[in-house]
């Protein structure tokens, strides 16, 4: 019974990195795929031991094994895609499930054609591998332990081979290398996390055949099964651990310690939270950046509520942030010169129908040659820096006239229609228009 018990240890690491990840990871961007791997491996090793053992039901387990097996490569895979190119889920990526599906309605009809009783008599007959072989079997156990042993076991196989294939063309494309795991557990670099994540894989696909492939073996051997489940289950923990940290593409040692930094005390505080934001600097770029900006507006405005309120838009933080962190050289120097002349001095971005041919009109240049300097300079396109400016705008007007409503601000910032407004400021300052000025309000 020590051995049955054991096999439930995969499953509950499985949910205590479930309930982590709904609590601490749920804006990861792999939180969905890393969930739904999450409760197949619970579901199956939880399952197969509460059905197996508990409710002394070998068919069900059995049958639970059939549904989710098949169903754990493919998820990994899944969730390697995303580590690797960002994939987004689309309808043809859950085409696999009908592997699973179909082991499981083959193995439900032919139970239900053997009957309970006779179902539980052949699978103990399996598994203590019995003489004779399937010539020995009558015809529907025949087919029965086609479909639900040798078919399976084919289909796990060809799954795990179509894995390893999978790892080894990953790996050549992200230039794997174990030089680069030993330099990142000792300090000295940062690794991609798919690295890691494809070598703690390796090392739980082995134990995962093991299971599937040597059942047999391990029941009658103690010792190998505890190793096995073990192993398996801290490269599991790692694994799902790891996955918290799914928004990034490199980590390092310290990376992931920064996740304990606020476990200090209070004279290290400001220290810790520094180095934090400084470690999270090099992922803020664009809209992440604008966000950032506004809401560090909002906590300065709310100290001092009438900063930049009537002045241009030139002095407030967020567009001149943008604009100030601008740099070139020669020709290109004085055409940036004007462009900002034109946006924060003229305060051009208020006509609502302002487009950039209009622009490069008053610059007497092609729109061509605007487009490539604003995005070289802003790593911005030319509509995005204008919804920055008019955002920015948008904010010190609503401090100016705390009554206006959306259609006043919206036409006064050189927005075509409030909801228009709404969504823009909603997704660059990351509250809506009615939020940010309660909470301007509030603490002011």
């Amino acid at each position: 019974m020590r051995v049955v018990s054991l096999y439930m240890l995969p499953g509950f690491v499985a949910l205590f990195w479930g309930l982590v990840h709904l609590f601490m990871a749920r804006k990861s961007s792999t939180y969905k795929i890393m969930q739904l791997l999450i409760g197949t491996v619970a579901a199956m090793a939880l399952g197969d031991l509460i059905l197996g053992e508990i409710l002394n039901s070998k068919t069900a387990a059995h049958l639970l094994v059939q549904l989710l097996a098949p169903a754990l490569i493919p998820l990994t895979c899944l969730y390697f895609s995303h580590l690797w190119r960002g994939y987004r889920h689309r309808p043809i990526q859950m085409s696999w499930i009908v592997l699973p599906v179909m082991l499981f309605t083959a193995g439900l009809i032919l139970t239900g054609a053997l009957g309970a009783k006779g179902t539980e008599s052949l699978i103990d007959r399996i598994i203590a591998g019995e003489k004779g072989g399937i010539l020995y079997l009558s015809g529907m156990e025949r087919a029965y332990y086609i479909w639900t042993f040798f078919i399976f076991r084919i289909v796990m196989a060809l799954e795990i081979l179509f894995m390893a294939g999978y790892i080894i063309f990953v790996g050549i494309r992200i230039r794997y290398s174990l030089t680069h795991l030993k330099d990142f557990l000792v300090g000295k670099r940062r690794v991609r996390l798919l690295e890691i994540q494809l070598t703690l894989a390796v090392f739980i696909l082995m134990g995962f055949g093991a299971k599937i492939f040597l059942h047999p073996l391990l029941l009658r051997t103690p010792a190998l099964t505890y190793a096995v489940i073990v192993l398996t289950s801290a490269f599991e923990f790692l694994f799902f651990f790891l996955g918290m940290f799914g928004a990034r593409e490199f980590v390092s040692l310290p990376d992931i310690a920064s996740s304990f930094r606020f476990n200090y005390n209070r004279e290290c505080a400001a220290e810790n939270a520094a180095e934090v934001v400084m470690d999270m600097v090099p992922m803020l770029r664009g809209e992440a950046l604008t966000q950032l900006l506004s809401r560090l507006e909002v906590q300065a405005g709310a100290e001092n509520p009438g900063r930049n309120i009537g002045k241009s838009t030139k002095g407030s933080s967020l567009s001149a942030t943008i604009m100030g962190s601008a740099s070139a050289s020669g020709e290109e120097s004085d055409l940036l010169a004007r462009f900002q002349h034109l946006m924060l001095d003229e305060q051009l971005f208020l006509q609502p129908s302002i487009t950039l041919t209009d622009v490069a009109d008053r610059l007497h240049t092609n729109k061509t040659y605007i487009s490539r300097m604003v995005n070289q300079n802003y790593s911005l396109g030319f509509p995005e820096v204008l919804n920055i400016l008019r955002v920015d705008y948008a904010e010190q007007y609503i401090r100016k006239h705390p009554a206006a409503n959306q259609e006043d601000i919206a036409k006064a910032c050189g927005f075509l229609s409030a909801s228009s407004f709404n969504s823009t400021f909603k997704r660059i300052t990351g509250y809506t228009p009615k939020v940010w000025a309660a909470h301007l309000k509030t603490n002011t």
